[in-house]
């Protein structure tokens, strides 16, 4: 057999084999369907020979657990102030990020797929592998910037050192596969191979739905560029509207998770980790008071009530007398006992009470969150906790709801695209000039955040809420948004970094003022693709923040601007 490379950075043949092994067992988006076959595994079978229904099974599958991931309970879902840890986490926005190793791990596997599509002329498997492979290329250069793209799978060649390609490039390039792929597969309707329903594990075989996934995902891509390259994305939004896109909560690419092992389950439970994988994950303040302002019922959908809600009252409301008692499930406090230290959490200024060094008792009594940041050490103290350990609980602070406990359920699914998010990209396109029907737009992707977990039927009231109601502001629009994004926390991110909204502000006990922009490169291009890392540095555009954080090599810092967002005002 002839000897191929697919290497990034000193990469070999072993990390392809590795890709081919057994695919994860992940449930079949297209309606929530289980798998009933597992399917072959191909271990050990020839390279020339490979199945690209297998491969591609295993692309999807740790595409959507890396997505699902990130969407939960990761940094980034501190980052953008869905969740904090109250233990054994990260909330002071110092995390250098990753995923490098799996995405290039993963498009070894999507090219090999390409490939043997190609010899095979199985055109819809061709598409698929295309799609695949740009969405993995999106997500790199999301996150880091420049990227290794054209030379980084160049089997045919004796590139061992893959260039970094400009993050322009490769943007323009993925939009372009994606269009390329829906391309061929609206071309050859009819005449398509079969694409086995429990090989394909976001849309069932269905290639109509693969046209609407690829159409939306440049969508999405275009509306990226919307601030660094307003005439490219505003010419491509407009011939992309006219094309199929997901059109209902039925065909966006949710996949369930299955279970089985920890792989396959949703992140963070406390099943198959143990209990306090899930105890230590706890709402963010700034989420939980916002669908409090908007009174919103997806709360109770994602949260627990607190166990033991706190009261502080003057002395005579005591039940019984005293200072500090639990009576009936609620904890009473003499408000004459405090000390000058301590001050009742109020959204508009905690962050100051907490620079002046006060403590604060949250009083929320339904659902109390951790602020953002809040404290140098992990949170586990906070509300009072009577019992402040690491890993333990809290019966001042509310859980996640009790099915993220569980390692599959109805609702835990990772969201890789939304019908919801697609309705507010038409509405943001609208709100540009790019499209029409801001407001229709706007109301279905509220509609569909609500219909994907499962309380559709509330979401007519919920519309005419005060702060809900339509009212045509940028700043509305992408708050929606961003709560409809709740369990998506990478796009949720990069929406904040192309927009600055919602207006996010890390706390007083964050690495700095201002939220990360980006990944840094992993250590091992750094020490063996040397040159071609420090070029790509030079790319990276240093800010006011670059250096307020020590212990970063040059300009390879997660607030170095890269080409996305270098001359925008956006998001900082």
């Amino acid at each position: 057999m002839t000897t191929r490379k697919y290497n990034t950075t000193m990469k070999t043949m072993s990390n392809i084999i590795r890709a081919i092994l057994a695919v994860s067992v992940f449930l079949i988006l297209a309606c929530d369907n289980d798998i009933t076959e597992v399917n072959v595994n191909p271990n050990g079978v020839n390279l020339d020979e490979a199945n690209p229904s297998f491969l591609l099974s295993e692309v999807m599958a740790k595409t959507a657990m890396d997505v699902g991931d990130k969407g939960f309970a990761e940094p980034l879902s501190a980052f953008v102030q869905y969740i904090q840890k109250d233990s054994w986490g990260n909330n002071e926005y110092d995390w250098e990020g990753d995923g490098w190793e799996t995405y290039y791990n993963n498009l070894r596997t999507a090219d090999l797929a390409l490939e043997r599509s190609l010899e095979l002329d199985m055109k819809f498997h061709q598409a698929v592998a295309m799609i695949m492979k740009a969405h993995m290329f999106g997500m790199l250069t999301d996150f880091y910037g420049d990227v290794p793209y054209s030379e980084a799978l160049r089997g045919d060649t004796d590139i061992d050192l893959p260039k970094y390609d400009p993050q322009e490039i490769i943007y323009k390039g993925i939009i372009a596969d994606f269009e390329a792929a829906s391309n061929l597969l609206s071309s050859n309707q009819g005449q398509l191979e079969v694409f086995i329903p429990t090989q394909d594990l976001y849309f069932g075989g269905d290639s109509e739905k693969w046209i609407k996934y690829a159409n939306s995902l440049a969508l999405r891509y275009y509306m990226r560029l919307s601030e660094k390259d307003p005439a490219f994305a505003g010419a491509g939004v407009q011939k992309t509207l006219a094309k199929p896109l997901i059109d209902s909560v039925d065909d966006e690419c949710a996949v369930p998770y299955v279970g089985v092992s920890p792989d396959d389950s949703q992140p963070s439970n406390g099943k198959n980790n143990t209990p306090s994988a899930f105890t230590r994950v706890k709402p963010c303040a700034t989420l939980t008071n916002k669908l409090r302002d908007l009174n919103d019922p997806r709360r109770a959908i994602w949260f627990a009530p607190v166990a033991i809600p706190i009261k502080v009252v003057a002395p005579a409301d005591v039940p019984g007398g005293g200072d500090d008692v639990v009576v009936d499930g609620v904890r009473y406090i003499n408000e004459s006992s405090l000390a000058d230290n301590f001050t009742i959490y109020d959204p508009e200024t905690w962050y100051q009470d907490r620079v002046d060094g006060l403590t604060m008792i949250d009083t929320s009594s339904v659902y109390v969150g951790i602020p953002v940041s809040n404290q140098g050490t992990e949170p586990y103290t906070y509300n009072l906790n009577p019992q402040p350990t690491q890993g333990g609980g809290n019966v001042h602070v509310s859980e996640m709801n009790a099915q993220f406990n569980e390692v599959a359920g109805a609702n835990l699914k990772s969201r890789i695209l939304s019908y919801a998010e697609v309705c507010f990209l038409k509405a943001e396109a609208a709100l540009k000039g790019w499209g029409t029907d801001a407001e229709e737009n706007y109301n279905k992707g509220i509609q569909a955040s609500f219909d994907t977990w499962g309380i559709g039927d509330l979401a007519t009231d919920y519309l005419t809420n005060d702060g809900v109601a339509y009212n045509g502001t940028w700043e509305q629009l992408m708050e929606q948004k961003w709560i409809a994004n709740f369990t998506s926390a990478s796009e949720a991110y990069l929406d904040w970094r192309r927009t600055g909204l919602p207006n996010l502000r890390p706390g007083p006990a964050a690495r700095s003022e201002v939220i990360p922009v980006r990944f840094v490169y992993p250590e091992n291009d750094r020490n063996f693709n040397r040159d071609n890392y420090n070029a790509a540095l030079g790319s990276l555009q240093a800010t006011e923040y670059t250096d307020d954080v020590p212990g970063y090599v040059e300009n390879d810092t997660p607030w170095s601007k890269p080409w996305v967002l270098q001359g925008v005002t956006k998001p900082w």
